[in-house]
């Protein structure tokens, strides 16, 4: 079929007609002026008519308003415009819709109407919420079965000792076994306490602190603790907007990234933090290390429970067993800021945690 040099009224009445989608044609106030097939009976489900009516009758109350503001928008900018709804059929039965509005501009580029468009996704967003509760359930598999591999090897360790305590023949023997048995015990409490952040995000009440202050006194308080380690610290900020954050769970998230630093620079190195304003609406605090940087294959996996780059747990410990950066992302999360990581162009890890800078000072 040859393809026509110049489109008549009659393709594009045709066109119209044949679309998938239900399409009307409205005057800038939103009132029908044509609709096809598929728009005719997007208002039968609605027990309507279109001839004479407003686009607004097909909407539910609630997104009148949003068409609205974007109709308005539209009228100033001439720009294609989208949002969501969702109306109810005869039955009751909802059907999700992607609602377009477009421009429609005479031959003088006058704006002479707008057309709008109603996409049904109902079926896109049911695969992709069933996509999303089997990878929920997948993700909650994984993590029941690394919590269980990693308690059964903490119940083992503590049986076995109170065995070994139950046979010997002296006190000093017996008390060394015992204190075996309460380490293992403490580290389990740990891993407890460390799940339940990640869970619950820590919403344990606490006392709230400007961040420029939180993170100049956590470091102060633990640069001797660095040098003990060989690791030289360098403080960079500048006088940011206040950001008021919880103390005890921001020192949380801080004292996370220190003691991961400071396992990937065993033999010592420089530990760069950097407190800034990111744009006009956030804050960034940047603390990159100076070790050997992490595997691009382990990138996407790192803030997930349990995911480890150093090897099986080893008697329960949090920090390798992979919950440090979980409990970080989540508590980074509750507070509406990001965290990201990345390799650093000279080497070692940076880790970038973005938080807003509230309207209300």
């Amino acid at each position: 079929m040859a393809t026509p040099t110049i489109l008549d009224a009659a393709f594009f009445e045709r066109l119209f007609a044949g679309a998938g989608l239900a399409v009307f044609a409205c005057d800038p106030g939103g009132r029908i002026l044509a609709w096809n097939p598929v728009g005719a009976r997007l208002f039968e489900s609605c027990q309507r008519q279109p001839q004479d009516a407003d686009l607004r009758d097909v909407l539910p109350r609630e997104d009148r308003p949003v068409f609205d503001d974007n109709l308005r928008t539209l009228l100033r900018t001439r720009q294609p415009l989208e949002f969501r709804t969702r109306i109810s059929g005869k039955a009751g039965q909802p059907t999700e819709y992607a609602v377009w509005l477009t421009p429609i501009l005479d031959p003088r580029d006058a704006l002479e109407g707008v057309c709008v468009w109603f996409n049904d996704i109902t079926a896109r967003l049911q695969l992709r919420r069933s996509l999303r509760k089997r990878e929920r359930l997948a993700a909650l598999g994984a993590l029941a079965g690394a919590v269980a591999h990693h308690y059964n090897n903490l119940l083992c360790s503590i049986v076995t000792s109170l065995e070994f305590a139950l046979n010997m023949n002296t006190l000093a023997a017996m008390r060394r076994v015992l204190r075996r048995t309460a380490d293992a015990a403490g580290r389990a409490t740990r891993l407890t306490q460390q799940l339940l952040a990640f869970a619950q995000a820590d919403h344990r009440p606490g006392d709230l602190g400007d961040l420029t202050e939180v993170v100049l006194r956590y470091f102060d308080e633990h640069e001797e603790e660095l040098k003990r380690a060989g690791i030289e610290l360098r403080l960079d900020w500048e006088v940011i907007p206040a950001v008021a954050v919880p103390r005890e769970q921001f020192n949380v998230i801080l004292d996370n990234l220190a003691q991961n630093a400071i396992e990937a620079m065993p033999g010592g190195g420089r530990l760069d933090v950097c407190l800034r304003r990111h744009d006009q609406d956030k804050v960034i605090l940047t603390i990159t290390d100076a070790g050997p940087g992490i595997p691009p294959e382990h990138m996407e996996h790192l803030f997930e429970p349990f995911f480890t780059t150093k090897g099986e747990l080893a008697d329960g410990d949090t920090h390798r067993a992979g919950m440090g950066l979980a409990v970080v992302y989540g508590l980074v999360s509750e507070m509406h800021g990001t965290i990201t990581a990345h390799n650093a162009p000279g080497g070692g890890t940076r880790f970038e945690i973005v938080l807003p800078i509230p309207r209300d000072p």
